[in-house]
C-alpha cells in the first residue's frame, strides 16, 4: 500500500455541529491535519489565502459570502488548494455551480461518513499528479 499523503484541512462550516462531525471523520487519518475551522465565505476565503491548506472543506449555505462565491475567489487566491463541498444541498443546478468552480468533489452531508475520506483521497490524489 502506498504511503499515505499528508494534508493540511481548513473547514469551513457555519454548523459547530457539522464542524465537529467533520473534525472526527478526518481525524481518522493521522497524517491530515485540521488547520483551521471557520464559520462563513468570507472567514474561508481569508484563511485559505493565509495558510494555502492542501484540501478546503466548503459548506455552500454560510453567511456573508456563500461557498460557491468562496471557492471562486480561492481559485484566484490559493490555486493550488483542493476544494471539495460538503453540503446539504442536494438541487443539480446547485451541484453544477458548485463544480463549475473546479471544485474536485461534492459530497452530500447525507453521506459524509461513506463518502468524506475517498473524496480526501482522491483530492489529494489530484494534487499529486498536478504538482
Amino acid at each position: 500500500m502506498a504511503t499515505e499523503r499528508t494534508a493540511n484541512i481548513l473547514v469551513a462550516d457555519d454548523v459547530p455541529n457539522w464542524r465537529v462531525l467533520i473534525r472526527s471523520i478526518v481525524q481518522r487519518r493521522p497524517s491530515w491535519k485540521i488547520v483551521c475551522e471557520v464559520c462563513d465565505g468570507l472567514q474561508a476565503v481569508e484563511k485559505a489565502t493565509e495558510l494555502r491548506p492542501d484540501v478546503v472543506l466548503l459548506d455552500i449555505g454560510m453567511p456573508i459570502m456563500n461557498g460557491i462565491e468562496a471557492a471562486k475567489r480561492m481559485r484566484q487566491s490559493c490555486p493550488g488548494s483542493r476544494i471539495i463541498f460538503v453540503t446539504q444541498d442536494n438541487d443539480e443546478d446547485i451541484r453544477m455551480s458548485a463544480l463549475a468552480t473546479g471544485a474536485e468533489a461534492y459530497v452530500l452531508k447525507a453521506q459524509t461518513h461513506s463518502e468524506l475520506l475517498p473524496a480526501i483521497d482522491a483530492a489529494l490524489g489530484m494534487a499529486a499528479h498536478t504538482s
